[in-house]
């Protein structure tokens, strides 16, 4: 298992409840908190009897008291032997410093960090009090001593550049677990169904942490982490205090290129996809959900999503760009892109392939065994024809229109690894992916050999590059950037970076009338398709006429082109 893949399955995260996740949109907010000392007797003297080699540890989850559900990831404490329950006050300290060797002391209790755009009262954090130690007969018991309930967003916040002050948590009989029952309701500190536990307490602060707010790329929403815990991405800490989180540095980027990508289906593109329409309309049949216009469904396009991933969680949005099947770039694209189209299809056995014809720039590759490029093939589906029989309208396409992630890879390059072209094998079915959604079934490869079944599921292809220039800092935004391989140059005074600029991004629709075929550019609201811009520029910079009438007259440039 690589470091991508380790990482990925030790951090998987319990989305927000789907109801407080529709009311996202706010900026996300840091917090830093530490957990100091326990005070009172937690442990009942029958549980220190009944067990030996005692340790008592803190767990952290997040909750929300609206909804009754946990999520996030649940962060633990280093363990702590109980014998400090001996001193008088009884306490437990997790913030102490140990000793160690010169210059790398041990250090406990260090802080724990996150950050929400959950901004909500009733979004706190529960801390639970556990105990653990060997029965009589060896195994291992572990016991819930009571738990705490941490109020996040309170009336009055914290000033960022305040002191961080002490506060008393009052801590519970029972585990948390309590706090699912339905009798619970908020305020739940108040409810005659808690029981406090006597003279025992919680020691902690919390306050916002403004410095995380650059690595927030790096670190997923609500996901808990300390300091210590390596963060792909991040450099290590100035001096001996092993806190990465308290001063972020960030590790800097690189810029990666990635050209003539295609995808091969198995056992063939066509019967790929007549597959997939019959299973989503027999679907739909079983569902009840009613008849589709005409009773079919047809693809409406063929999306793949590109996107950095560290092992945590995507480090920007993916970029999104359109597929299209190579018989259809043979008639638009440039003698050198078929020829290399023509080779690719040899390769895959005469399979025809799903081709992105534009390039894509990933500006936010880390040197970091743990950064990885996730690509996610998506299908749009629509039905082909209103409800009277005719053609469906642009409106009604978009409501009838779905989407289904079908494969997806990750690709984790080795630290050293040269510019060339890369081949993955496509995944799909129950496997856990970045996206966490359901993917369309793998064939089955039950009698298959290991190097069959690398095929069965389709594969990716493309040729990567680095940049020659390193950004300076992270990108604001992902962009699929448009570059020409072209070796015939283009004319100056043709190809103007005016011109240029405004085909990139256009404000609404256009059609250009090319050998008597209509070319859709982008539209406003449409995932963008800078390939097939990039092959009109080539046509028309052929035809200055066709570019003069398109730039002066747009509205016209189909009856004169």
């Amino acid at each position: 298992m690589d470091d991508w893949h380790r990482a990925f399955a030790q951090n998987t995260l319990v989305p927000p409840h789907p109801q407080r996740a529709r009311q996202l949109g706010k900026e996300s907010t840091a917090f830093q908190c530490v957990l100091k000392w326990l005070d009172g007797p937690l442990i009942k003297q029958g549980i220190l009897d009944m067990l030996s080699e005692l340790e008592c540890h803190l767990r952290v989850s997040l909750f929300d008291v609206t909804y009754r559900h946990f999520f996030g990831r649940t962060w633990k404490t280093v363990v702590k032997p109980t014998n400090q329950l001996s001193r008088q006050p009884p306490r437990i300290i997790f913030n102490e410093v140990g000793s160690g060797d010169r210059g790398q002391g041990l250090r406990y209790g260090r802080p724990f960090y996150f950050h929400t755009t959950l901004n909500h009262p009733n979004i706190v954090a529960v801390v639970e009090v556990v105990a653990e130690g060997r029965k009589r007969d060896g195994s291992l018991q572990v016991l819930s001593c009571g738990f705490g309930i941490l109020r996040i967003f309170g009336n009055k916040p914290e000033s960022p550049t305040s002191a961080a002050q002490d506060k008393r948590l009052r801590l519970y009989h029972g585990t948390p677990r309590a706090l699912l029952h339905p009798l619970l309701q908020d305020p739940i500190e108040q409810s005659k169904h808690m029981t406090l536990m006597e003279n025992c307490s919680l020691q902690y602060t919390l306050k916002p942490h403004p410095p995380l707010e650059p690595a927030f790329h790096l670190l997923p929403e609500n996901l808990l982490v300390s300091g210590l815990q390596q963060i792909p991405g991040l450099l290590p800490p100035h001096g001996d205090t092993g806190d990465a989180l308290r001063k972020p540095r960030l590790q800097k980027p690189t810029t990666w290129h990635l050209d003539d990508l295609f995808f091969t289906l198995y056992p063939s593109l066509e019967k790929f996809e007549e597959e997939l329409l019959e299973l989503l309309i027999s679907d739909h049949f079983r569902k009840g959900a009613g008849l589709l216009d005409g009773g079919t469904l047809e693809v409406l396009e063929r999306r793949l999503h590109v996107c950095v991933h560290n092992g945590l969680g995507f480090v920007h949005r993916p970029q999104v760009v359109v597929l299209v099947p190579e018989m259809d770039v043979a008639l638009t694209r440039s003698a050198s892109f078929s020829r290399r189209v023509s080779a690719s299809s040899k390769n895959s056995s005469g399979n025809q392939a799903l081709v992105l014809r534009s390039h894509l720039r990933l500006p936010e590759m880390v040197s970091h065994p743990a950064f990885a490029i996730v690509f996610q093939l998506e299908y749009v589906f629509s039905s082909p024809s209103g409800a009277d029989g005719s053609a469906a309208s642009s409106t009604s396409l978009s409501n009838l229109a779905c989407m289904h992630m079908v494969r997806w890879a990750v690709w984790n390059p080795e630290p050293e690894v040269t510019p060339g072209k890369v081949t993955l094998p496509l995944q799909g079915g129950i496997q856990h992916n970045p996206s966490h959604c359901l993917v369309y079934k793998v064939p089955s490869a039950s009698m298959s050999s290991e190097e069959v079944k690398q095929v069965e599921s389709g594969t990716i292809q493309f040729q990567f590059s680095l940049s020659s220039d390193t950004p300076t800092e992270r990108a604001d935004g992902p962009k699929a950037e448009l570059r020409s391989s072209r070796k015939t140059p283009v004319s100056p005074s043709v190809f103007s970076h005016k011109w240029f600029s405004y085909v990139a991004a256009p404000q609404a629709s256009m059609y250009v009338l090319v050998k008597g075929d209509f070319i859709k550019g982008m539209s406003q609201g449409h995932p963008a398709n800078p390939g097939a811009w990039e092959d009109q520029l080539e046509v028309l910079a052929a035809n200055p006429g066709c570019m003069f009438m398109l730039l002066c007259c747009p509205s016209v440039c189909i009856d004169h082109c």
